[in-house]
């Protein structure tokens, strides 16, 4: 049986104690490594705890500020979502006031005057021509 001699010569041998230290650090590292990664992913389901949605819907100044605007329909009425928020017609985002939610625009009146907000910025609607008749 053959005697095992610790040296700096013999990093390869599974039984050198620095080796073995090495390893648990190496270890250690990676599992702090590992936490500190999963703690800085959040839930994208949660709403942000600056309570930066609300915030926004509150302190609304211009119509314009809404945003990419989501509209969602509950027994019929439609209703505007912002942030984690669902305001129906009638209701008032800061200064302005939803007059209609519709297919492809929001009108809402501020300071007096009626804002047409499109939903998808860029896209018209308009109606289909005939289909052209496939050859036999």
């Amino acid at each position: 049986m053959m005697l095992h001699v610790p040296s700096a010569l013999c990093p390869l041998c599974p039984l050198c104690p620095l080796r073995q230290a090495v390893a648990r650090l190496v270890l250690a590292l990676v599992m702090l490594a590992a936490g500190s990664i999963a703690q800085a992913q959040r839930d994208p389901t949660v709403p942000a705890a600056d309570g930066s949605s609300s915030a926004a819907a509150n302190t609304l100044t211009h119509a314009a500020d809404l945003g990419p605007m989501t509209v969602i329909v509950r027994d019929g009425r439609p209703y505007l979502v912002v942030g984690t928020r669902l305001f129906a017609t009638g209701q008032r985002i800061g200064a302005a006031r939803i007059e209609y939610i519709g297919e492809t625009e929001v009108w809402m009146r501020e300071s007096g005057q009626l804002h047409k907000l499109p939903r998808f910025p860029g896209v018209q609607r308009r109606p289909v021509g005939p289909a052209a008749a496939s050859p036999p």
